[in-house]
């Protein structure tokens, strides 16, 4: 599997991770997430609220082909920041991020090489 995949993946995992901690910690819903956390535009059609952006990054199918992983990355740190509850979900998306972080610099460090 090459880097570009696996980033991919990872970014979707960590969106999941950081979506299931917040509500494991809030008992907020996504949208909640998307409007405290600034990071996520939320659309009104005809009286509801949703946050597709976000839902769009939440599989691997219907995922950007360029996807901003700046928002993911801050999702994750704002998500870790609000929730205090010690569980194995925390230490998945702890463990999640830091390898997201991993993979964005060998793609960097990848990308840079052949320039």
């Amino acid at each position: 599997m090459d880097l570009n995949q696996m980033l991919r993946e990872s970014l979707v995992r960590t969106l999941l991770y950081s979506v299931q901690y917040w509500q494991q910690c809030s008992f907020k819903s996504k949208l909640e997430l998307a409007e405290e956390s600034g990071i996520w535009s939320i659309h009104h059609d005809r009286g509801s609220q949703a946050c597709r952006t976000l839902d769009r990054y939440l599989n691997l199918r219907t995922l950007p082909s360029r996807p901003r992983t700046e928002d993911v990355l801050r999702t994750a740190h704002f998500v870790l920041h609000s929730g205090e509850l010690k569980s194995p979900l925390r230490k998945q998306l702890e463990s999640e991020l830091k390898e997201l972080l991993e993979l964005q610099k060998e793609l960097s460090l990848k990308i840079s090489g052949q320039s």
